[in-house]
């Protein structure tokens, strides 16, 4: 076996990697949806358990359905952690809304075991406004998820964050020479956490605080309840990131250079900003992670090259253009949707990557630009690899 396997596994629009070592150890990168894990996840990690390995560390980056659903799912069927019905997990990184957010000083005074009845009638009429402005196609992000897979790690005896102090995954310090002296050994792993820090925490927890008073005024009470969950499920709906919409490139005018100025640059909202981000270390090999977070905000801890680059957000330009900037990966890695609602990956992003010098991109899927990127491999020098799950290096 080769020292390192990624199973680069399709999730519809959402997540799921499964890094496989030749130590037999294993860390598992988001869950994507339930059906990711029923068709996808569920079988691999069954053949991963009878070849002897066991999961290091899962990693959920953050509380969107098409990154989380899939592991309340696969949690919900382990079972005990230590008596586990499929494989044996060892660590488990997430920064939920219940034991991150309202975690902090300017939610605890408010946390209640019970919510007056002033609030809860309140809170009924907000949700039935909130769900006429809502699509019901609109939501990937969710904190009924989000209590349900924390209260699985609680019932179950995971151990959930347990390496840091204050039990929230976050970047504290800022110099890449001390981010590399702070890299936690998980196994035979050094790991390194490039986001969140403080501040996106921070900006997360006063987008929350503020619609919770534009709601519910400024004595509004909280609770673990999980229609409390609901409810801010629902406003934080209300912040997903822009639509993308750009012009398509028939095959006729591919060129890569064409591609470049045609993405909206659509923003990531602040659930994606405050997601985790890490670099794997093994053997020499170095994995980057980006989640679905906007490298703006840590792109200056990066190091010139790594042997994969995980690119955020399902090919969206914007989250991607400072990490293109600054660094190379030997093999890119593109969590697409398939291109069936024609929104994933942009063709701006693609350019980027390649005109950056990246020369070996992979997708979990093929493309609407699938025959573009072929036609184009020689001219500009690069290769494409489409739906290919398993990756040795």
């Amino acid at each position: 076996m080769s020292d390192c396997i990624v199973h680069f596994l399709p999730a519809k629009a959402g997540d799921c990697c499964v890094i496989e070592f030749d130590n037999r150890e294993c860390i598992i990168v988001d869950c994507g949806y339930k059906s990711t894990y029923e068709n996808e996840l569920k079988p691999l990690l069954i053949q991963l358990n009878q070849k002897g390995c066991r999961v290091i560390l899962m990693l959920i980056t953050h509380i969107d359905q098409d990154h989380i659903e899939g592991a309340i799912e696969f949690l919900r069927e382990n079972g005990s952690s230590s008596t586990p019905r499929i494989i044996k997990v060892n660590n488990i990184w997430f920064n939920g809304f219940f034991n991150t957010l309202f975690m902090r000083d300017e939610f605890q005074e408010r946390r209640r075991s019970v919510i007056g009845d002033l609030q809860k009638k309140r809170m009924e009429i907000v949700l039935g406004q909130l769900s006429m402005q809502i699509n019901g196609d609109a939501g990937p992000i969710s904190a009924v998820h989000s209590k349900c897979f924390e209260e699985l790690c609680a019932q179950n005896g995971y151990q959930l964050n347990m390496q840091f102090d204050d039990r929230v995954i976050k970047r504290s310090i800022d110099s890449r020479s001390h981010l590399v002296n702070d890299a936690i050994k998980i196994g035979d792993c050094r790991i390194i956490v490039l986001s969140p820090n403080e501040v996106l925490l921070e900006r997360l927890a006063h987008k929350l605080n503020i619609e919770l008073i534009k709601n519910f005024g400024i004595n509004y009470e909280l609770s673990d309840h999980v229609e409390f969950a609901r409810l801010f499920e629902r406003l934080m709906e209300l912040q997903i990131e822009p639509g993308i919409s750009e012009e398509y490139i028939s095959a006729s005018e591919a060129r890569l250079e064409h591609w470049i100025g045609t993405s909206t640059l659509a923003q990531m909202n602040d659930v994606n900003n405050a997601g985790i981000v890490i670099e794997i270390e093994y053997k020499g090999l170095r994995l980057l992670f980006a989640g679905d977070s906007d490298s703006d905000n840590w792109a200056n801890y990066l190091t010139d090259e790594y042997d994969v680059i995980k690119l955020s957000h399902h090919g969206t330009t914007k989250p991607n253009i400072t990490l293109l900037e600054k660094t190379k990966g030997k093999m890119i890695f593109v969590s697409t949707d398939g291109g069936k609602q024609n929104r994933h990956p942009e063709n701006d992003l693609l350019a980027r990557a390649i005109l950056c010098g990246n020369k070996n991109i992979y997708f979990n899927y093929e493309i609407r630009q699938k025959r573009e990127l072929l036609n184009m491999q020689d001219q500009y020098g690069y290769s494409v690899v489409f739906a290919q799950r398993r990756i040795e290096f």
